[in-house]
């Protein structure tokens, strides 16, 4: 299902709790995340030095930040059994934090990788028991 401009505009103006809401329903019923890449995968960095990668739910949502903060990165698909079965894990043992639905100038939704596993299964589970 493709989202609109207006729905994009909408939802990039969420707050941070609400925008990883939104990733985590959006995420399980595509079951596809993004990221940006170029040479290799995009990456941030917590004022402590912790190393972020972030994930958005659709390329529209990357693409607004590859505009402004990630200049020559395109947004770049995987599904979500990679994400849980090998990038969340290898993200743990690297001590990388999650950077979930980051937008121009906001990046408060850092979970751990083990908390958005977490909240991912649940959001699958739910989907199959409604």
């Amino acid at each position: 299902m493709a989202i609109d401009t207006r729905q994009v505009q909408a939802v990039v103006m969420l707050p941070g709790p609400q925008r990883y809401e939104y990733f985590i329903k959006r995420v399980a019923e595509t079951r596809t995340v993004w990221s940006l890449y170029r040479n290799g995968w995009a990456l941030a960095k917590k004022e402590d030095g912790t190393m972020v990668f972030p994930l958005w739910p659709d390329s529209d949502f990357a693409k607004i930040c590859a505009d402004y903060e990630w200049t020559g990165y395109a947004p770049q698909a995987f599904s979500l059994d990679e994400l849980v079965g090998e990038l969340l894990p290898q993200l743990e043992q690297d001590g990388i934090v999650t950077g979930v639905f980051y937008t121009p100038g906001a990046r408060d939704v850092m979970p751990s990788a083990a908390l958005l596993l977490r909240d991912l299964d649940d959001e699958l589970k739910s989907q199959r028991n409604p």
